[in-house]
């Protein structure tokens, strides 16, 4: 009887061991099961509401987080900074407008920003720093 309790929770803390690693996959990836709907949904949203309540839902997520990849802001929102890492310790600033400004009419003159935005700072391995949601503009 002794030897068969022993065995037992020899196989049970086995058990334990052996998928802790898979338990870490499956939670690691849990994000990027929701990168496709989110882009899907950024492209169908018609007003800016609808823009920030998706980069709302990919924060809640984790789909955009500290330590997270540039180009996952590139899948859900359509840009290209992962092909613009900036070098050495630099951190690169990106932003996504989601009220979509009119051009400026003249080179002299700065087209006025409105509305939410995301803006966010990545380091050269391509990894979010920080990141934050406002509707402020200076």
């Amino acid at each position: 009887m002794m030897n068969l309790r022993f065995e037992f929770g020899h196989v049970l803390v086995l058990c334990l061991v052996l998928s802790l690693p898979l338990g870490e996959s499956i939670w690691g990836a849990e994000p990027d099961t929701h990168i496709d709907r989110l882009a899907s949904a950024y492209l169908a949203a018609r007003t800016d509401s609808e823009r920030r309540a998706v980069c709302l839902e990919a924060i809640d997520a984790g789909v955009i987080a500290r330590g997270r990849s540039v180009a996952v802001v590139d899948a859900v929102f359509g840009t290209t900074y992962a092909k613009k890492l900036p070098a050495g310790a630099e951190l690169e600033t990106g932003v996504v407008d989601f009220h979509h400004s009119p051009p400026s009419p003249s080179n002299k003159i700065a087209a006025s920003h409105v509305g939410w935005y995301l803006a966010f700072r990545f380091d050269s391995a391509g990894k979010l720093q920080n990141y934050y949601l406002s509707n402020v503009h200076k």
